[in-house]
């Protein structure tokens, strides 16, 4: 039996392409769910998401602290440059929502393990962008992994390809920013 969630509030922080592109669009078919915030440093993007995703009570922010501590959420998603995943989900987390951010988790393991530490802490559900380990085939690997078919697995390997250039949109060739270049930012799925 599936169980309906109803009145499930969620905040977005980052207005940009990936959350205008891909989050809302997605949180918006989904039943029970009510955007009531939306929060992004240029205030016309977070404006934009208002204004096409949220409804007449929705609030618009362009300060994070602000939003977490107005708001009573349920479910904040994180869809800011890299850089800012775990300083916004810690925040998200201690303020006693359940986080879902974007990939990749961190720009190093230290600050992604303490955005599971800030998980737990708190006992909040955190869960990272990786789509594809909910496709059929990944869930056919991991269940046949699990039950020991391969026998022990000792060495892996994977590929990634992108058949459209280098993304020259938003914060993509930002070193800072993104932390990591192809590796972290694409290949991070595979």
């Amino acid at each position: 039996m599936t169980e309906t969630v109803t009145n499930l509030k969620v905040a977005i922080i980052g207005c940009g392409g990936i959350g205008m592109q891909k989050h809302l669009p997605a949180l918006a078919q989904v039943e029970g769910v009510e955007l009531v915030a939306f929060c992004d440093l240029i205030e016309d993007r977070a404006l934009a998401g208002k204004a096409k995703f949220g409804s007449n009570d929705s609030r618009v922010y362009t300060d994070y602290q602000t939003m977490l501590t107005e708001e009573s959420l349920d479910v904040v998603h994180v869809c800011t440059p890299n850089a800012t995943h775990a300083e916004l989900s810690i925040a998200a987390l201690d303020a006693g929502n359940h986080v879902m951010c974007e990939k990749p988790m961190a720009k190093t393991a230290e600050e992604g393990r303490t955005m599971i530490e800030a998980a737990e802490r708190n006992g909040k559900k955190l869960t990272i962008g990786y789509q594809n380990r909910f496709r059929k085939d990944s869930q056919y690997l991991k269940a046949i992994c699990q039950e020991g078919q391969l026998g022990e697995i000792y060495n892996a390997k994977a590929h990634a390809i992108r058949r459209r250039a280098v993304p020259t949109w938003g914060v993509f060739l930002d070193e800072e920013a993104q932390g990591g270049g192809p590796l972290i930012d694409i290949g991070t799925h595979a």
